[in-house]
């Protein structure tokens, strides 16, 4: 399934298509474990943290069960009209190309499991990874994903949404 951009990106804002403006930088942000616990902020857009080992560090141990109670409680946001960005966490420090791989893998594993959400805008970047690396592995199958960061690298190309 393809989904349609609902949002776009410009000098570092977000912009819903029909040019409102998203103010990305005062979003609530929340955990994933709230989220699937019932809490949702009052804001029609905010933010997602995802710890990796909620994702599951590896092919083996992917917590499907966890990823499908995301999925259904995200498509409960489409009825509102609610929208979120994923920022995923690592749970500790990433120090090996295995572990970065392992992260980019597990975060495009999650974005599979989500890939039929309107109300995922996008995701943000992880500073513990090659920034190139994990929005390539993501735009590959989800083309209307925004990408965001605090990183001041890469907001220079005025893309990538700052938050």
């Amino acid at each position: 399934m393809k989904l349609e951009k609902q949002f776009e990106s410009k000098e570092n804002n977000l912009y819903f298509l029909d040019g409102t403006q998203v103010n990305v930088r005062e979003c609530s942000a929340i955990s994933a474990a709230e989220f699937n616990n019932g809490k949702i902020p009052s804001q029609n857009f905010f933010a997602l943290a995802l710890n990796w080992t909620q994702i599951g560090c590896s092919e083996e141990t992917y917590n499907e069960e966890f990823l499908a109670l995301l999925r259904d409680n995200l498509k409960l946001l489409e009825e509102k009209k609610y929208f979120v960005f994923i920022i995923p966490e690592a749970d500790s420090a990433i120090s090996t190309e295995q572990e970065k791989e392992d992260f980019i893998a597990s975060c495009k594993h999650c974005a599979r499991r989500i890939k039929d959400c309107i109300s995922v805008a996008g995701f943000a970047v992880p500073q513990e990874v090659s920034a190139q690396n994990f929005m390539e592995e993501l735009s590959a199958k989800h083309k209307h994903y925004t990408f965001f960061s605090k990183n001041s690298d890469l907001l220079k190309n005025g893309e990538i949404v700052a938050f």
